[in-house]
């Protein structure tokens, strides 16, 4: 997730109400950091300026000429083109402060793929399993079922090896390993390509681990053989979803429907009817590593800059994060009142990766700085949730994400100091889940102590080691144990070691 420059205590008032291309062209006036906006206090006086575009913008108007308004914040000076004004309300000091209608604006979480609950292994069975022995797996027993069929392939023999193994994929899931779990399960099939509970099984695992492609080739067959299962129909969907093939999700979550209802696929199907209203009609573009759509009113010029800069990151993030994606990543560029209507964000957020790409674009003709670092910032966010199988507390990706745009603490690290010293900042054990539902003061904060965590971990242990935290993750979800077990630190030790690297680099 990107935000948006937050140049007052409440970014949402303001920064949200420029359009987009102009917005990134202000960015600059900000140096080092993007989110300033909890460190320093908002203007004590204000004007309200309305744009054609129905949106507003809140600051002082201290001149003006013929051509543009010039507008002040206690950041500094900027102008905009009178061209796209409408009409200036002049505020009193007491109006300042009052709230925005985008400040108390009310958001909805990104959408997770509908899936059916994962395989699971009864804890009974499990106590008394012939395949897991002393928190391993018994490969000798696996063996012992694979000559079985081979000498006896009885439905009794097929079953049994297909329980073994799926038992096998279940540990080895829960143990952060799902390639070998895909392993066993690809393993068993073609002993037991009748069990319904097998394929159910590897369709969700390949679903979960972006291998959208492997699961459609396992799946369409599959919803021939079990016509009466909701399950297949909702995998089915969730992969053409992911894949941007809006009618087959739309039809296959309808068949899932059909057969049993779900309140959260019927939230999915709602959401993706109204994606596909918006955007159904946007062009494409195809490359090695992804897939852009756009709309050709807007950005025609700009798909192409697009994604030839995307490949370039993936290459660099390739290297950096050694991490390579298998499927190909959808980026979707939208018109500003496009993206807030279907991202369901908060005003200060600027772009939204929520497994796709999303950001808006409009005012925008070809490619700028800006949004080449918007870019960056959330195709390392789909680096990191493939790497880390989605178990990356959101502090650890948003720094790193920052990193990788290029953002650095210096441009405000005596605030920050200052911040980290009197214990305004909230603790990362706070900010492991999303940023979405923190305070308005609270979002610059958690977005500048996240990139100076990991300006931390990078200068005191390496990019290497935050490639390999990365990659403990899916086994080690738990934070505070992945940094005892790795670095020899508690989390509250952790947090101190922050707030003296900060103090040290930026403290008086």
């Amino acid at each position: 997730m990107m935000p948006h420059d937050m140049l007052s205590r409440h970014p949402a008032r303001w920064l949200l109400s420029v359009p987009l291309g102009k917005l990134w062209r202000l960015r600059r006036l900000c140096a080092g950091l993007t989110f300033v906006s909890a460190l320093v206090s908002s203007t004590a006086f204000a004007d309200v300026i309305y744009l054609k575009n129905g949106r507003k913008i809140v600051a002082e108007v201290s001149r003006e000429d013929a051509k543009q308004l010039f507008l002040v914040r206690e950041e500094g000076e900027f102008a905009i083109p009178r061209s796209l004004v409408d009409h200036i309300e002049k505020s009193s000091p007491a109006d300042a402060e009052a709230p925005s209608p985008a400040s108390s604006e009310e958001t909805t979480a990104p959408l997770d793929l509908p899936l059916p609950p994962p395989a699971a292994v009864e804890p009974q069975l499990e106590a008394s399993s012939s395949v897991i022995k002393d928190n391993a797996i018994d490969e000798a027993y696996l063996q012992h079922l694979d000559n079985e069929v081979l000498r006896n392939p009885s439905v009794e023999n097929r079953h049994r090896l297909a329980q073994g193994y799926q038992e096998a994929a279940i540990f080895l899931t829960r143990r952060g390993d799902p390639q070998g779990a895909i392993e066993n399960y690809r393993h068993a099939l073609p002993f037991a390509p009748d069990d319904f509970a097998l394929t159910l099984a590897l369709g969700y695992l390949l679903v979960k681990q972006n291998r959208y492609n492997e699961a459609l080739e396992l799946l369409l067959p599959a919803a021939t053989r079990y016509p009466e299962s909701p399950d297949i129909p909702m995998l089915l969907g969730s992969a053409y979803y992911a894949t941007e093939h809006m009618d087959r999700a739309i039809a296959e979550w309808n068949k899932a429907l059909a057969i049993q209802d779900n309140p959260r696929l019927r939230e999915a199907l709602a959401r993706a009817q109204q994606e596909h209203r918006l955007a159904g009609a946007y062009k494409e573009l195809r490359s090695q590593h992804f897939l852009l759509r756009y709309d050709g009113n807007e950005a025609t010029a700009l798909g192409a800059e697009v994604l030839k800069r995307l490949e370039l990151d993936f290459r660099d993030l390739q290297l950096d994060l050694d991490f390579f994606p298998r499927e190909p990543i959808v980026v979707l560029l939208y018109p500003d009142q496009a993206f807030h209507d279907i991202a369901r964000s908060p005003s200060w957020v600027g772009a939204v990766n929520d497994g796709k790409i999303r950001v808006p674009v409009s005012g925008l003709s070809s490619m700028t700085p800006d949004l080449a670092r918007v870019l960056r910032h959330e195709l390392a966010h789909s680096f990191v949730r493939q790497i880390s199988l989605g178990r990356c507390p959101t502090w650890f990706n948003e720094g790193l994400a920052q990193l990788e745009e290029g953002a650095t603490t210096a441009g405000l690290g005596a605030q920050l100091a200052r911040a980290f010293a009197s214990d305004h900042l909230p603790p990362f054990s706070a900010l492991e889940t999303s940023f979405l539902n923190l305070p308005h003061d609270q979002v610059g904060l958690a977005y500048a102590k996240s990139l100076a965590a990991l300006e931390y971990l990078r200068d005191s242990f390496g990019l290497a080691e935050i490639r390999r935290l990365l990659k403990l993750m899916p086994a080690t979800p738990d934070v505070n144990s992945l940094l005892q077990d790795e670095l020899r630190l508690t989390y509250a030790a952790f947090e101190q070691e922050v707030a003296n690297y900060v103090v040290k680099r930026y403290g008086s």
